[in-house]
């Protein structure tokens, strides 16, 4: 008997050691990762954008409409003033809906802590207002371009930034983002730095979602977003944000690294998925957080947030929806 327990104890022991070893490795591996330095294009975009011909001949023919003589209908307009109002009204918008800055930044934007806890590691995300504590204080767009489309740092090394998801944003929508995102009120507020526990390490180390390495840094962006109406181009542009947590193919499953997360849905036309739904399930599982069969959607779906999205963008997602290869659920 004492063979045996002896035996049994130096296998526990032998375990430990190679556990111990392994995660060393993974957290070595994982922060080399982290330090990698990358080299991004470099772009430049107006902050904001200013008036297109389009929204001038709106803004004309609303002025016309109230009264004022059609050869001087913007005579006395301060364009710089209106683009300024048009754009921060669009960066609130894809703030708080499609881009969702508040749900890991927190409602203030002053930073917010999303992961803590020992065998997973410390994750939160930074300070984007001017307060003290801003990552962003002196960003230039080229900055924000890096750290929001290719999920590099102001020093150049590699961030938990989810750019997969804003890899395609445009100029425009970038550019409104920034503008309001500095519009808001100053919040002090430091975040530490990302630390890797076990979980973390394993997935940084020999996985491939830390999303710099995922994205080409050297591929242009869009300057313009597709134009808004219930088109297909236009949900695929939306869809994109999905991705973080349904996967490439959007057919749901496992994600990795937080084991917290339930098994997510699938969003394809697969029986596994949403094949029977029809646009009004849609709707109402975004609206009102409830499937098709009327069961309540868990939490981590941040549903509440994209209710807000208009009919329009809703209606989008759902035609783009319609087009994605059928894949069983799980193969993400």
């Amino acid at each position: 008997m004492r063979r045996v327990v002896k035996i049994g104890s130096w296998v526990v022991g032998v375990v430990v050691v190679v556990a111990l070893a392994t995660t060393g490795v993974a957290r070595i591996i994982a922060g080399r990762k982290y330090h990698q330095r990358w080299t991004t294009h470099d772009v430049s975009f107006p902050v904001p954008f200013p008036l297109s011909p389009a929204e001038l001949e709106s803004l004309r023919v609303q002025r016309i409409a109230a009264g004022v003589p059609a050869g001087d209908a913007l005579a006395g307009v301060d364009l710089a003033e209106a683009a300024r109002t048009r754009a921060l009204d669009r960066g609130r918008h894809l703030v708080e809906t499609r881009v969702a800055c508040n749900g890991c930044h927190g409602a203030d934007l002053g930073g917010k802590v999303v992961i803590d806890q020992a065998i997973v590691g410390y994750w939160a995300a930074p300070n984007l207002t001017t307060g003290q504590g801003s990552v962003t204080r002196n960003f230039s767009p080229a900055d924000w371009d890096r750290a929001v489309r290719h999920g590099v740092r102001h020093t150049g090394e590699s961030s938990s930034m989810p750019c997969t998801e804003f890899v395609n944003l445009s100029d425009h929508e970038l550019s409104d983002i920034i503008l309001y995102v500095r519009s808001q009120p100053p919040v002090d507020r430091t975040m530490k730095p990302v630390g890797i526990g076990p979980v973390f390490s394993f997935v940084v180390a020999f996985g491939d979602d830390l999303s710099p390495y995922t994205v080409d840094h050297q591929k242009p962006h869009p300057a313009e977003p597709p134009v808004e109406a219930a088109s297909v181009e236009m949900g695929q542009h939306i869809a994109q944000v999905c991705r973080g947590c349904h996967g490439e193919g959007l057919s749901g499953g496992k994600v990795a690294g937080d084991p917290n997360m339930p098994i997510v849905a699938n969003l394809t036309p697969h029986e596994t998925g949403l094949r029977g739904w029809t646009e009004a399930d849609f709707l109402r599982a975004i609206r009102e957080g409830k499937r098709k069969d009327g069961t309540d959607i868990k939490p981590q779906m941040p549903w509440q947030t994209y209710r807000q999205m208009n009919d329009v963008e809703l209606k989008a997602l759902w035609a783009y929806l319609q087009t994605v290869p059928a894949v069983a659920k799980g193969n993400h």
